[in-house]
């Protein structure tokens, strides 16, 4: 593995966001969600010690953050209702909206509703170029979702501001499945390497990469075989927004008929 640690660089700074009022009900609720991937970390930590353990998944952990939810919710409907009223002209006072303004944009920047540029790490994922797996199965030799999961709920504990993949923005209702030797994000299909890019203190975000026991697991593969985790330092790392929808979607049972 090729130099994983070198020294840090200096964290980067957020560009500043657009106006976004029209957009309160979408930053909220992927804000209320930003804490979720933490939670997805520590649960990690409890998988078994295989490489390939659970599936972290997401929508189970709101649970956990459900009164925190739904305070923060309560507030969005609140602020919503006086963007409302500003644009009808109910209310005036231009320091009054710059003050909701302020507030909408610390909403929408941590929900990835804006672009974010700044110092961080950039993390390279790649298959293994061997031919036959030590192991016997082939399986050991490709990356596989859980190992990005891994790094990116790492990053996330570290305290990144911002992280994306093959340049898409990753939030907190994004899913990361892998179809065969492929990623699925956000409705595109990538095949490795995989880059991951994290705006944030680099010292930190390294050191939580190094202390996670699921990243503990991915550069044991690395050593037994051989599969690709480069980490290096990043000077201008640049961001796009989240484009997508921010509303969690889930199966619900079909009504019956007849």
């Amino acid at each position: 593995m090729n130099d994983l640690f070198p020294a840090p660089a200096p964290s980067g700074d957020v560009d500043p966001p657009a106006s976004a009022a029209g957009r309160v009900l979408l930053a909220g609720a992927v804000g209320l969600l930003a804490l979720v991937l933490v939670l997805a970390a520590r649960a990690d930590r409890q998988t078994p010690d295989a490489r390939l353990g659970r599936r972290v998944e997401l929508v189970e952990l709101i649970t956990f953050e459900q009164a925190r939810n739904e305070a923060m919710a309560a507030e969005v409907e609140q602020l919503s209702a006086r963007v409302a009223a500003f644009e009808r002209g109910e209310a005036a006072g231009g320091d009054a909206l710059k003050a909701l303004q302020s507030q909408l944009d610390e909403i929408a920047a941590p929900a990835g509703m804006t672009g974010v540029a700044g110092h961080g790490i950039s993390i390279v994922l790649t298959d293994s170029a061997l031919v036959e797996s030590p192991s016997g199965d082939l399986n050991d030799l490709v990356i596989h979702e859980q190992d990005l999961q891994a790094v990116i709920n790492a990053l996330w504990a570290g305290g990144a501001e911002a992280v994306g993949v093959n340049s898409q923005r990753v939030v907190a209702t994004t899913a990361i499945r892998c179809v065969g030797n492929t990623l699925l994000l956000h409705g595109r299909v990538y095949s490795p390497p995989y880059v991951i890019e994290a705006v944030g203190d680099a010292v930190a975000l390294r050191d939580a990469l190094q202390r996670d026991p699921a990243v503990e697991r991915l550069t044991r593969a690395v050593q037994q075989f051989q599969v690709g985790f480069t980490v290096a330092d990043a000077a201008d790392l640049r961001l796009p927004p989240y484009e997508g929808s921010a509303a969690l979607q889930s199966a619900r049972p079909a009504e019956a008929t007849g």
